[in-house]
């Protein structure tokens, strides 16, 4: 812990020669961002309309986090009414994902099984992930 707070404060004191840029800190993480209203909601947004899925029935955009920086993503597909939002934390906490997972163990898990189900068939029962209460 006292290593982190040193590594916090040497990066605060470095952005503050970049004033275009914003500093966010999640989880063991910092995030320097442009001073511009963006976040990771706008980009799945970006992404979704640049590659041609924002209005494809048939597609299911699937986004993993495990940061409070994250909610914004899982927002966006709550909003949208299409996509799923997996949380990865071990402890229960309100978010706005749809499901969750506990570590990146069990993400990875729930990759090869989303594979495998694929490979097999589309009529095939999806990889249980565990719904949000």
């Amino acid at each position: 812990m006292q290593r982190w707070n040193f590594l916090a404060e040497q990066v605060k004191a470095v952005i503050k020669d970049f004033p275009m840029l914003k500093l966010t800190q999640g989880r063991k993480v910092f995030e320097l961002r442009p001073s511009i209203m963006w976040d990771k909601g706008k980009a799945l947004e970006f992404l979704l309309e640049s590659l041609g899925f924002a209005s494809c029935s048939d597609v299911l955009p699937v986004y993993i986090g495990d940061d409070r920086t994250d909610e914004d993503a899982f927002k966006v597909l709550r909003k949208r009414g299409q996509g799923v939002g997996i949380l990865v934390s071990k402890c229960a906490k309100e978010t706005s994902a749809s499901y969750s997972l506990q570590d990146p163990a069990e993400v990875m898990e729930f990759l090869l099984r989303l594979v495998e189900w694929k490979r097999r068939s589309s009529t095939a029962a999806p990889p249980m992930v565990r719904p949000r209460v």
